[in-house]
């Protein structure tokens, strides 16, 4: 069975229910989630159904509050692998719409559609929004638009745009949807501005960045457009070596985006709903998604706080020097909304973290949220975060799942260490 026939026995079950039914939406919180959620939730509207959406973390009883709802039809969208076994307590129909790793029986009350069930690599190939997408093509052909807002979900995903989303891509090209430019990675601020402030790349030790331009001859409130190639060569030459002095290995200054007819950058798209997702206002994503004007000005606020806040921890995260274990490191951090995208840039950008381990971003609260990242070489060589994060957490009750490259878990604060000492075990394998 392909994808899109799996896609087509999951959307005749829907179109089999009268619209008066009752439906039930729930996505992941983040990017992804939101854009697989809001794409499920647009196809919807647009066949006249009734629903309810949500963005949920990936919490131990989620299904035990679900349960409590009476609910047709229940569409999980980029969740649902990590509660399969549960699933079969819920009294209504589920689809799930998934890509991330899963073991076990499905149950028979749910139709289990997951990208890696059909020959394409959850981890690069098909995110949620991906398959969310094929979904709403089978609800519709009509919905092809809605590849804007999958693009995103593969975007914050950090998916290649290799196998289905490739597909994605062209046809969102091939029917006049979506733009493709290849433009410098600076954007549109002043470089004084660019140098202090940005995140990706992440600069270590700029104590005076109008010092350092002055020095190289260009003006520090010049934006990157206005000054000449020579000195675009120059200052990027720089940059580069400062980057490689600071261990990082992949540079690239220039890349393809792509821009929607209806969002615009849709790296920026993907960055806003990120931004919603750690700041609990993923109903404000959704909004954006489904074109809110509105919305759309309360995003480009919560996304410069969001990347505000970033910028402080990094900066504290500079000074430290990271806790190890034999075979990873790991750093605590306040907010959980925070410890993935910590985790990610101090193990490409702060040396100390790069020592061939990946990084775990812990977060203490009424639980310990978890958070790790790995490198490419690290999942060549063997490492699957998310298969150890899940074997770990679940040995001592909590949850846990993901990516090779990226994953998260939950579990109580009394067992730190025994998680620890068990993560430990587990990434020795």
């Amino acid at each position: 069975m392909k994808l899109e026939e799996a896609v087509k026995y999951a959307s005749d079950l829907l179109l089999s229910l009268p619209r008066k039914k009752k439906i039930r939406v729930i996505g992941h919180v983040d990017a992804d989630g939101i854009a697989s959620a809001s794409i499920v939730a647009i196809s919807l509207a647009r066949a006249g159904y009734r629903f309810h959406i949500s963005i949920k973390k990936t919490e131990p009883n989620l299904i035990e509050e679900i349960e409590k709802e009476e609910n047709d039809l229940i569409i999980f969208a980029d969740i649902g692998s990590s509660y399969l076994k549960e699933m079969e307590k819920l009294k209504s129909n589920i689809i799930v719409l998934e890509h991330h790793l899963h073991e076990g029986e499905i149950p028979h009350n749910v139709i289990y559609v997951n990208a890696r069930m059909y020959g394409i690599d959850g981890s690069k190939e098909a995110c949620g929004a991906s398959v969310a997408y094929a979904f709403a093509l089978a609800i519709d052909s009509e919905n092809k638009d809605l590849c804007q807002l999958a693009i995103p979900g593969i975007i914050g995903d950090k998916q290649s745009f290799a196998g289905w989303n490739k597909k994605i891509i062209e046809d969102g090209i091939g029917n006049g949807f979506v733009e493709e430019r290849e433009e410098y990675i600076i954007g549109e601020k002043n470089l004084k501005d660019f140098l202090e402030n940005s995140i990706e790349p992440y600069f270590t030790r700029f104590n005076s960045s109008s010092l350092f331009l002055e020095e190289i001859g260009i003006p520090p409130q010049k934006k990157f457009d206005e000054i000449d190639e020579t000195k675009k060569k120059k200052l990027l030459s720089f940059l580069t070596i400062k980057l490689i002095e600071q261990g990082v290995d992949d540079i690239e200054w220039k890349k393809i985006f792509y821009y929607g007819e209806k969002y615009g950058n849709l790296f920026d798209l993907a960055s806003k709903l990120n931004a919603c997702a750690r700041f609990n206002e993923s109903g404000t994503g959704i909004s954006l998604c489904f074109g809110d004007k509105k919305a759309l000005e309360k995003a480009k606020f919560i996304q410069e706080k969001y990347r505000d806040e970033i910028r402080k921890e990094m900066r504290e995260l500079e000074k430290r020097e990271p806790k190890e274990r034999e075979n990873f490191i790991y750093f605590y951090v306040d907010k959980p909304s925070l410890s993935g995208i910590l985790a990610g840039l101090a193990l490409k950008y702060l040396p100390q973290f790069r020592k061939g381990k990946p990084v775990f971003a812990l977060s203490l609260n009424d639980y310990i949220d978890i958070s790790a990242r790995a490198d490419e070489k690290m999942v060549e060589n063997g490492i699957n975060l998310g298969k150890a994060i899940k074997n770990a957490a679940e040995k001592i009750g909590g949850i846990g799942g993901g990516h090779p490259i990226a994953a998260g878990g939950k579990i109580k604060k009394s067992f730190e260490e025994k998680f620890l000492e068990e993560i430990d075990k587990e990434l020795k394998k």
